[in-house]
């Protein structure tokens, strides 16, 4: 097989190799080995690539990879450093303004950037894969994960792990959504956790037709038996951060074994179809927000499995990457697969890519001409040396798609042209909120008041966050939340309970002023107020 390397302009550094055939590609870092984690077709019918580069102990960095619609490099990015920290990078979702919103965790901010721990991030590039903003959530000493982000009328979802009390099966994993404006500032992140499990991890975000949002993963409730006690979890929360419902399946249920949601889409009827494993073995779970009617099919070709990742294809049937693991030991074969189901769970097509899998297991999208975009990584494969990213670009009938002749005009959203490489450092982040802060906040803030005592004017300093929090039946959660002023009144009473005035909030307003001239002298209690609930207080002396 012939090689050749791809380079960007004359006199530049080549950075990217790539094997010759039309499909797959093979994209190779010159140093480092990667793993393909997400991609999605770009608005100029060119394709992005998000890929992280690990070296023999860590993971390191990222890597996006733009393409044209043949697999060609365009440019790239690295993104962090990776000599300085670790860092993971994992989904990229393209944006309405042509851009990518990414996810990562990174130990930049932690006191060993080598060390075990790190935060969460979210990354924002604009088309020509300019930083617009960058935001590391900082929790020092948990080692937060984030898995996944998805685009909302008003900003983003963001969803992230916390892993605690050392690895695994021992750790803890409480779960956290964050609301992000536009801008990147944040709006609210909301907390759960339940006490019936020992560990807890949401996979995976959806928006739903009914405008709310579904998380989907698995817990785990007998720490001397997982196998038999991990069940799907759900939650389903609305755009403000407040919990909608918590579903556990199979609860109790020792005989269906090692069950849990990978990632879901919803059908315009409200259908939910979710891909993760039951029972060992690859499956689609189809099921709906408002019963408990569920049906589980077997997707499996192998003695156990695991499917990953799903995608609407335009006839409305769907695409699933899957791995089948096949017996016997030490000699486990890890066979790639990609088909196509109908909604009764039919398999229609499939194909399996190759039978050496490393790494995570494979993602996959579609194109606004009906293509399946898959990328992962390999072993021992005929298509190219293992431990680096792979690009498939397949057919509706999951055969190699053909090379595309058709001249296009790539990065026009740039009109003034796109560097072909640049490195996005987590220096560029900015750390902007601490996690361990925000679990500290009071039920009740304490709000500041100046001048006190006061003759006539007087100002009142509202808090940054609010915190909400709710046990029911067992399940723990805590509502952390910014952009509460809109729906907040700030009232003030006399020692008698009887009520003098109060001001209703604006979006952003962190100062609320009030004239107590024509005040009675004595004590007033002033009470901060969000949907019918306290949630700050102080006392001013006139």
């Amino acid at each position: 097989m012939k090689k050749h390397i791809l380079s960007f302009l004359p006199l530049l550094v080549i950075f990217t190799n790539t094997y010759s055939q039309t499909w797959p590609k093979v994209y190779i870092d010159p140093i480092y080995h990667s793993y393909g984690y997400s991609v999605n077709e770009t608005y100029d019918n060119g394709m992005s690539i998000l890929s992280t580069c690990t070296n023999t102990d860590y993971a390191i960095g990222g890597w996006l990879i733009k393409t044209d619609v043949n697999g060609e490099v365009i440019w790239e990015r690295t993104l962090g450093s990776r000599t300085k920290e670790c860092s993971w990078f994992k989904i990229m979702q393209p944006t309405p303004d042509s851009g990518f919103i990414i996810t990562f965790s990174t130990r930049y901010a932690e006191a060993a950037p080598f060390g075990p721990f790190g935060d969460a991030g979210y990354m924002k590039l604009n088309a020509c894969g300019q930083l617009d903003w960058c935001r590391i959530i900082s929790d020092p000493g948990v080692d937060n994960f984030a898995q996944d982000v998805i685009e909302v009328s008003d900003g983003y979802i963001g969803l992230f792990s916390n892993y605690r009390n050392g690895p695994p099966p021992t750790h803890e994993n409480p779960n956290t959504m964050i609301k992000l404006g536009f801008d990147g500032q944040i709006q609210w992140m909301y907390n759960y956790d339940n006490d019936l499990f020992n560990r807890e991890e949401l996979f995976s975000l959806r928006l739903l037709n009914n405008n709310t949002i579904l998380a989907t993963g698995y817990g785990e409730y007998k720490p001397d038996a997982p196998d038999c006690c991990i069940k799907p979890v759900s939650v389903n929360i609305g755009m403000d951060g407040n919990l909608v419902e918590y579903k556990i399946l199979h609860y109790g249920i020792d005989s269906l074994r090692y069950t849990y949601d990978q990632s879901s889409i919803q059908a315009l009827n409200g259908t939910i179809y979710s891909t993760g494993q039951s029972r060992g073995f690859s499956s689609l779970r189809i099921h709906h927000l408002t019963d408990s009617v569920q049906q589980f099919y077997n997707l499996n070709e192998g003695d156990e499995g695991n499917s990953n990742c799903l995608a609407w294809m335009q006839d409305s049937t769907i695409v699933i990457s899957e791995t089948d693991v096949y017996y016997p030991p030490p000699t486990y074969d890890w066979q790639v697969n990609v088909k196509i189901i109908d909604t009764l769970g039919n398999i229609l097509f499939s194909r399996a890519l190759f039978e050496s899998l490393i790494g995570p297991g494979y993602y996959v999208n579609t194109t606004h001409d009906n293509k399946i975009l898959a990328t992962g990584t390999a072993g021992n494969n005929p298509y190219g040396p293992p431990s680096n990213t792979y690009l498939f670009k397949l057919t509706s009938t999951l055969e190699d798609d053909v090379y595309d002749p058709t001249p296009r005009v790539y990065d026009y959203a740039c009109p003034g042209g796109v560097a072909p490489h640049d490195t996005i450092g987590m220096e560029q982040c900015d750390i902007v909120v601490s996690a361990a802060h925000l679990a500290s906040l009071p039920d009740i803030a304490v709000m500041e008041v100046y001048p006190n005592p006061v003759n006539d004017v007087f100002q009142v300093r509202l808090p940054e966050f609010i915190a909400i929090r709710n046990n029911n039946k067992g399940l723990n959660t805590a509502l952390y939340q910014s952009n509460y002023q809109q729906q907040s009144t700030l009232q003030v009473f006399d020692l008698s309970g009887r009520f003098i005035s109060e001001q209703k909030l604006t979006q952003g307003q962190l100062v609320a002023q009030f004239d107590a001239s024509r005040w009675v002298p004595g004590m007033y209690l002033l009470r901060l107020v969000y949907k019918d609930k306290t949630v700050g207080s102080a006392k001013v002396v006139r």
